[in-house]
């Protein structure tokens, strides 16, 4: 099964700058990467003035719903009396809520079950009625509500017997998820997520391999909806990733004090140092230092300085009558600048960050 991993609370704004480690190019030592931690904006975007989320589950059941009583053994078809409903609401909750207390300030979030709804005919998702979303948020005090509006949990085992006997279970689900809003009375997001994932393990003692190795129905249920709440939330959560830079060391002296500056995190000093040479009448030297001007304020989160300087280092480099080797790291770093401006622009819209003129 997928490996839980646990969160904690950071100051989300807040770079770790971790170090300078050196790169070779053409036998001689130009540039060095620089690694970072930075924030990487949600898909969803919850708005920032929401204080309280609710987590339901709709219950629905479909008449397709009795092929979830059986599994399979070896293609047999085994019939299962046990309704892990229940087990799944649970625990999708449970890796919903213990993953987005990291990222939001919440006590925790309410768990609501609705009676069973059993729908005739085709699996269709009709939303509830806003009357019936203002009722649940005055019931659980919430701003929104995360609604489960249905997960189907199914797998197969297969045993392979010899010498070592081996049991493969290969598990299959698909959720639906919908965010109301019934302020705006508005669907923040609505998504199907289907997936599949597979455990193998192995034993000498085929006795021991079906009775204790290989997971039961009941545990692959409960972990599977873990799992399913803890990606939702990752969803909708910022989270921490890290990023690796290219920067240039050579071509004057300041640059490599400059370097030294940087692996300190004196980003200030290093600015200092490059901005000396963004007028130099050597144009290489000139765009690699407005490049490192660019590098400087993405670290500072000055996004549109930042691409005011790769700019200019871009226009440098053009004005060289023999475009050199290194202007293509200038130029895809032109493309990840974007991408981390626009990922900055969702964060403020997360955080709720008012625009300045």
């Amino acid at each position: 099964m997928t490996k839980q991993i646990s969160f904690t609370k950071r100051n989300f704004r807040k770079f770790l700058l971790l170090g300078v480690l050196p790169i070779i190019f053409a036998g001689c030592q130009t540039m060095a990467l620089y690694d970072f931690e930075g924030l990487k904006a949600p898909k969803v975007i919850i708005p920032p003035d929401v204080k309280t989320i609710g987590f339901v589950d709709r219950n629905l059941s479909f008449d397709l719903d009795t092929l979830s009583k059986y599994y399979k053994v070896n293609n047999m078809s085994v019939k299962d009396s046990v309704d892990y409903s229940e087990i799944r609401a649970i625990n999708c909750h449970l890796g919903l809520n213990e993953n987005l207390s990291a990222y939001f300030e919440l006590d925790s979030v309410s768990y609501t079950r609705l009676p069973e709804n059993h729908v005739v005919g085709d699996r269709h998702y009709d939303p509830m009625s806003w009357d019936r979303v203002d009722s649940i948020c005055e019931s659980n005090g919430s701003d929104i509500l995360i609604c489960l509006e249905d997960l189907q949990i199914s797998n197969e085992y297969e045993i392979i017997e010899g010498e070592e006997n081996w049991g493969i279970t290969d598990v299959k689900y698909f959720a639906v998820w919908r965010i109301y809003d019934p302020l705006s009375q508005k669907f923040h997001d609505v998504r199907m997520i289907a997936d599949s994932l597979f455990t193998e393990t192995s034993s000498y003692s085929y006795t021991k391999l079906i009775e204790e190795k290989m997971p039961k129905r009941t545990e692959i249920n409960a972990e599977v909806a873990y799992n399913i709440g803890r990606d939702y939330a990752d969803l909708i959560s910022p989270k921490w990733i890290s990023f690796t830079r290219k920067y240039f060391i050579a071509g004057h002296q300041d640059f490599s004090l400059a370097s030294y500056y940087l692996n300190n995190d004196s980003v200030d000093q290093a600015i200092e140092m490059w901005k000396k040479h963004v007028d130099s009448e050597d144009k290489k030297l000139a765009g690699r230092a407005c490049y490192n001007m660019a590098l400087a304020y993405e670290l500072k989160e000055e996004y549109q300085e930042a691409s005011s300087w790769v700019r200019r280092a871009i226009k440098k480099y053009r004005e060289i009558d023999k475009e050199p080797k290194e202007f293509k790291y200038v130029k895809e770093y032109y493309k990840e600048l974007i991408g981390r401006t626009q990922n900055n622009y969702l964060l403020d819209k997360f955080f709720g960050k008012e625009k300045t003129e």
